[in-house]
């Protein structure tokens, strides 16, 4: 009989798992807005940077919109029900992410460069800013972005489904190391060496350049 492994989670992770929970028992329906922070906070019995911290979990995998002195927002996108492991995940986002780069490259379209060149450097802004939660909001965009470039809906979609699934992955910018600004800097800077190698059309290279990004997010992680 194979033995479940136990799974250590962060508070933030509880939290947003929670929220899950109460949006998939229709508590909080697709469309609906979620209680204001201090009141939400107050009826999960957490603290509200705790509850801040599940929010952008959560908006990061696509369960929730964040809009900006309006509210947050329950979204209506289908999230159907998996259990895989963060090795899994990250060995197909692996396998995923080093071709998109690939095909980015031989793509060469100058517009979508422009369009991640733009979140790099946005990126690089939310670092001078010491804003974790943004910089790891335009990561997302950034990879995707490069997805987009590939010009393959398939590869696209993958890339979309392994985002929803980080909501079990501690590197989110919540916890300490992922959070340090030497490890932003580190990954930005890989983040403009993909783009070098896409914007110079060389292929081969955008594929090491994402690999290498990979190897480090796994250092960040653990794994």
């Amino acid at each position: 009989m194979l033995i479940p492994e136990i799974k250590q989670e962060r508070l933030y992770q509880k939290i947003a798992n929670l929220i899950i929970k109460l949006i998939n028992d229709n508590v909080f329906p697709p469309g609906s807005f979620l209680p204001p922070e201090r009141e939400l906070a107050k009826q999960l019995g957490v603290s509200r940077s705790s509850l801040r911290e599940a929010l952008i979990v959560l908006e990061i995998s696509g369960w929730i919109i964040i809009q900006s002195g309006n509210g947050v927002i329950v979204s209506d996108k289908k999230h159907p029900p998996v259990d895989y492991t963060i090795e899994e995940i990250l060995y197909t986002r692996d396998l995923v992410d080093s071709h998109c780069a690939r095909l980015a490259a031989l793509a060469n379209n100058e517009t979508m460069i422009n369009k991640i060149e733009a979140l790099y450097l946005r990126m690089e802004n939310a670092i001078n800013e010491n804003n974790v939660a943004e910089f790891y909001t335009l990561d997302k965009q950034f990879h995707l972005a490069i997805s987009e470039a590939s010009h393959n809906r398939v590869l696209l979609d993958m890339s979309r489904m392994l985002w929803e699934q980080r909501i079990n992955i501690p590197y989110a910018g919540l916890d300490k190391r992922s959070g340090d600004k030497n490890v932003l800097i580190n990954l930005n800077q890989q983040h403009k060496a993909i783009i070098e190698a896409i914007r110079a059309g060389d292929a081969d290279n955008a594929l090491q350049q994402a690999l290498l990004h990979l190897k480090y997010v796994r250092e960040i992680i653990g794994y």
